[in-house]
């Protein structure tokens, strides 16, 4: 199959950002996108992690410009309050890695020293955690911090205003020929591939490949193609949100560079602090909590009772296949995992860069060899996004009310056996399929190390920590360090003279930080421009 034009179906913030995507990145293709203009965005995906920063590199969006136009601040922290248990909370900071010996004599310090476990993130995590700590922020353009602040940091923002940001400034200048007109029918021909999507103005919309970004409804991928949906629901079972935005009493203090999650007690509450306004959500589980309790739950957490509600369905799970035919799926209508780590927009932009690669590589052909290999490797990366964010609940001590009990108690990860939901195995070199959380407790040192090799999968590291959860022990320190020394003591004064170095290090850091401007006037001197 050659290609040469691409349309988009839906508009939203996936459908620019796929827009946005092949303009720039296949000025050869005729790209098309079709929305209607009677159809509400989902107001979720609001807060980014770093990865996020390739797709501002790549349409060339600076801060300057585009962080204005989407009432958007910096993020540099996520920090996660009452998930291991009421009245605890860890951070999760971007960036960050002092070497895998290093890492194993933490472990070390920790037991030496009686450390607690979430201190993890601040020998390990960049500066950036103490930025998030104490709300400062810096260009750090000379180097006092161990944090790049281009690579480093996060965003939040409005998500619609960036579709609209997109379109505007990437998408339209680059050639995108956008239609409004309501999508009623999918026309195929007799080997299922679409011909045409027919619009409410009988107009008919061609082109080679369709992008489907029609969010839940997946009119294409799955009402059309009939990709099959595969349900996350045994591994999270949050089906619902709420969303509101509640303005400032204290800019100053509130406006935070951070995203914080609450966990209360049907599920956990977002705080994500936009330029002129706090964007906040609760999501749950309504087999736990009818809608009106949620409610109920929401505003004694906000403190008030004068809050517009947006309830919001949550549809947890993947299609089988992401591509079939000639039909892409890219972000809701291929698949979603709750926004608890933020991988909504990450996961739409892993898929639309694995997609333009493909046609890049193959110089736009494509067989079903291809699209097979596309299909196994989204859904795995769906995959790990879900496994991940299931191990917030997962590895939670909280008992205290039924959802909590059923987060930690009552499911059995070891037993959802993904090839017999029609998910794509995961395979150990010997050949044994095993899921993402028989991964992580199937290691040649279970009980006792983390199951990741040094240096990757910081993500999982500071989430283990933050829980409590004993990182590398003895057998770590045995390989890692003795083998890298002559003796155990001499192991374990470099120890003792890393812990010095790092206590040492915090200190100092704890002093220049406190020099910085506040979040809210580093956004004012270099994005916002003025007094507000």
């Amino acid at each position: 199959m050659k290609i040469k034009s691409v349309l988009i179906v839906g508009g939203g913030t996936s459908g620019w950002m796929s827009a946005g995507t092949f303009a720039k990145q296949h000025p050869d293709l005729k790209i098309s996108l079709i929305e209607s203009d009677k159809i509400d965005t989902v107001g979720v995906g609001e807060s980014t992690i770093i990865l996020f920063n390739a797709f501002l590199d790549a349409m060339g969006m600076e801060d300057k410009d585009w962080m204005p136009a989407c009432n958007a601040t910096y993020k540099n922290n996520i920090k996660f309050t009452n998930f291991k248990e009421k009245g605890h909370s860890f951070d999760y900071p971007f960036g960050g890695d002092r070497g895998q010996s290093n890492i194993g004599a933490w472990s070390q310090m920790r037991a030496q020293y009686n450390m607690k476990s979430d201190t993890y993130a601040e020998f390990c995590g960049s500066h950036n955690i103490f930025l998030a700590r104490y709300n400062r922020n810096t260009l750090n353009k000379h180097k006092v911090l161990d944090f790049e602040f281009d690579r480093e940091t996060a965003y939040h923002f409005d998500a619609e205003l960036f579709g609209q940001y997109v379109r505007d400034n990437v998408c339209i200048p680059n050639g995108v020929t956008h239609y409004k007109d309501d999508v009623v029918n999918v026309e195929q021909d007799e080997n299922g591939y679409v011909t045409s999507v027919v619009g409410e103005s009988g107009e008919k919309y061609s082109a080679d490949l369709y992008i489907d970004c029609t969010g839940f409804r997946s009119l294409l991928l799955e009402q059309a193609m009939g990709s099959e949906y595969l349900s996350y629901k045994p591994w999270l079972s949050n089906d619902s949100a709420l969303a509101t935005h509640i303005p400032y009493t204290n800019k100053e203090e509130q406006l935070t560079n951070q995203t914080e999650c609450t966990a209360i007690s049907n599920g956990w509450v977002w705080d994500i602090p936009l330029w002129t306004n706090i964007g906040k959500g609760y999501v749950y589980s309504s087999d736990f909590v009818d809608d009106d309790t949620a409610a109920k739950e929401f505003k004694s957490h906000l403190g008030t009772e004068d809050v517009d509600l947006l309830k919001i369905d949550i549809k947890h799970g993947v299609h089988k296949e992401s591509w079939v035919k000639n039909v892409v799926g890219i972000g809701l209508s291929y698949g979603f995992v709750e926004p608890l780590e933020s991988t909504s927009l990450v996961s739409t932009l892993t898929l639309l860069g694995r997609a333009s690669e493909v046609l890049r590589t193959y110089d736009n052909n494509v067989n079903q060899f291809i699209i097979d290999g596309y299909n196994y490797g989204t859904q795995i990366e769906l995959n790990n996004y879900r496994d991940f964010v299931a191990f917030h609940y997962k590895m939670s001590s909280r008992n205290d009310t039924p959802y909590w009990r059923y987060q930690t108690e009552g499911r059995n990860f070891i037993g959802l056996q993904d090839q017999e939901k029609g998910f794509v195995p995961y395979h150990r070199p010997d050949g044994m399929a095993l899921n993402e959380y028989e991964r992580l407790l199937y290691h040649d040192n279970v009980g006792h190390n983390w199951p990741l090799t040094p240096g990757q999968g910081d993500g999982i590291y500071y989430l283990m920590a933050g829980m409590g959860l004993i990182p590398f022990g003895k057998i770590f320190f045995d390989r890692y360090i003795l083998t890298q020394s002559e003796n155990r003591e001499e192991a374990t004064k470099k120890i003792e003279s890393l812990y010095e170095e790092w206590r040492t290090d915090v200190e100092n850091t704890i002093k220049y930080v406190k020099t910085l401007p506040s979040s809210h006037q580093f956004l004012q001197e270099h994005i916002y421009g003025f007094d507000n």
